[in-house]
């Protein structure tokens, strides 16, 4: 079932139309609110800050936004394993860029580069800098040792799925090795 719920933006709008002289700086910082809202429509136990620094500038003949930015963010996530808090810091440089429908684009870019399209005379840096956190964050994030925090809550008997190291082990007896721990073999069924 498809969620209808919505949620709030994290809005910054920014006029480009018409362009001023000079290009456009802007730093932009969520406030506690948005950093719930965000935690929430990304699946993050907590974003506990979220900022950002963006500058525009026109180029292609003035049909190209190029926004150049730099994203900051303290964010918690669940541990795919233990399902424990994975605390992280995010810092990454990142560049977009903008056209309008229908505008005709100059030779001056490679073969390679998206363009994203605009519409009316405003751009969100507030959504642009929600998008690059959603693409940011750590899509496996680990604890430090998840499998032997696993492994220790439920017994060395049991086992993750059919894994089987070449000797025959289990991974939960190769875990508690590591650990030092010694483990009998549980009986195997069906396999010989």
């Amino acid at each position: 079932m498809v969620s209808t719920k919505t949620f709030k933006s994290f809005a910054r709008p920014v006029v480009i139309d018409p362009w001023p002289t000079a290009g456009i700086d802007r730093t932009l910082d969520a406030s506690p609110d948005e950093c719930r809202v965000l935690a929430e429509r990304f699946g993050l136990v907590a974003l506990r800050r979220l900022s950002g620094r963006a500058r525009l500038d026109r180029s292609a003949g003035g049909q190209v936004i190029r926004l150049h930015g730099q994203l900051e963010a303290e964010v918690v996530q669940s541990c795919v394993v233990s399902l424990e808090d994975v605390p992280a810091s995010v810092s990454e440089a990142f560049e977009c860029r903008f056209v309008r429908a229908g505008a005709v684009v100059g030779g001056d870019l490679a073969w390679d580069e998206e363009l994203e399209p605009l519409s009316g005379p405003q751009l969100d840096l507030g959504e642009v800098l929600a998008q690059q956190l959603g693409l940011a964050l750590d899509p496996y994030p680990h604890a430090p040792d998840p499998y032997t925090l696993v492994s220790a809550e439920l017994g060395p008997n049991i086992t993750f799925g059919q894994d089987e190291a070449s000797d025959g082990s289990s991974v939960a007896e190769l875990l508690h090795e590591k650990e030092g721990a010694v483990i009998a073999a549980a009986p195997r069924r069906g396999r010989d």
